[in-house]
């Protein structure tokens, strides 16, 4: 089983971009600051902290999800924008939507809050599916 590593990365970078402009305050993070309970003090005390730490680790763990989902794209015989959008689509259905669905009813996490976060995963797992669909 082959992916094209290329594809992957520039899914992974994208999908980070995507999400540093969804939760920047130009869209969505000044809400989600508020609903999460984090201050602007919890953000200064990160950056202190090394949040360029925070950023690395995001970045790899992004990068894991869509070799992930790059082999089973292959497996899958996925070879269009399309097929990979859809299994984006799949992606997050299955195994992402479920968990934001427990965050709802377990951590009584606000439906807003929870909207946020997943329609940002939906967004990133189609774009990525799309770009590695593409290559």
């Amino acid at each position: 089983m082959d992916i094209n590593i290329w594809s992957v990365i520039i899914a992974a970078v994208v999908a980070f971009l995507i999400s540093a402009i969804w939760y920047s305050p130009i869209l969505f993070g000044t809400e989600w600051m508020a609903l999460s309970g984090c201050t602007d003090k919890d953000v200064s005390n990160a950056k202190s902290k090394g949040v360029i730490t925070f950023y690395i680790v995001q970045f790899i763990v992004t990068l894991v999800m869509f070799i992930v989902l790059g082999f089973a794209m292959n497996f899958a015989g996925v070879d269009t924008t399309s097929d990979g959008a859809i299994i984006g689509i799949l992606a997050w259905l299955g195994f992402i939507f479920p968990g934001h669905v427990g965050a709802l009813m377990w951590e009584r996490r606000p439906v807003k809050l929870v909207l946020i976060n997943t329609v940002c995963s939906l967004l990133t797992l189609v774009v990525g599916g799309a770009i590695i669909g593409a290559w």
